[in-house]
């Protein structure tokens, strides 16, 4: 899954936040783009809950970003 934050400042965060859990990979794409992605068996639909749900907790610590998720 694609995400793009508002900022180029909050990818950084964004980055170390999702990759502290060694079962998901984070690409950084663009300067304001990563693609994050879970090693395991989980289908399309189970990603996009885990991707998700760690996304809201983020945006609760970080209220200025707006985040955009696609597939």
């Amino acid at each position: 899954m694609r995400v793009k934050v508002s900022s180029p400042e909050l990818v950084g965060r964004l980055v170390a936040y999702l990759a502290f859990d060694s079962n998901v990979v984070v690409t950084q794409l663009a300067d304001d783009e990563v693609e994050v992605s879970f090693l395991g068996s989980l289908n399309a639909n189970a990603q996009h809950m885990h991707t998700e749900l760690r996304l809201r907790a983020w945006i609760a610590a970080n209220p200025e970003a707006v985040v955009v998720v696609r597939e």
